[in-house]
């Protein structure tokens, strides 16, 4: 059982948690918006490698496969973050 410090120590983590999330978000969304963060995306697409494959087509090499794969992780993240702000706003 938790005690009483505990779980407000827990609350006001998980309410940090949330304000830092929404700060995110609308940092995103307030980046798609803007001109210049939108040419900041569409090199991050290019270079993140979001329309084409991770797998290394020359010479199957696993280690080149996963680094590409790691690339185009961080656009996925970046544009679900920008997708999740723009349903917020429904």
């Amino acid at each position: 059982m938790l005690n009483k410090d505990a779980i407000e120590i827990r609350l006001k983590t998980e309410q940090a948690n949330r304000e830092n999330k929404a700060r995110l978000l609308r940092a995103y969304l307030k980046l798609s918006g803007e001109e210049h963060g939108k040419v900041i995306l569409e090199d991050l697409i290019e270079f993140c490698g979001q329309n084409r494959s991770s797998v290394c087509e020359k010479a199957f090499c696993n280690d080149q496969t996963n680094f590409a794969e790691g690339k185009r992780r961080v656009w996925l993240h970046i544009d679900r973050l920008i997708t999740e702000a723009k349903d917020g706003l429904d």
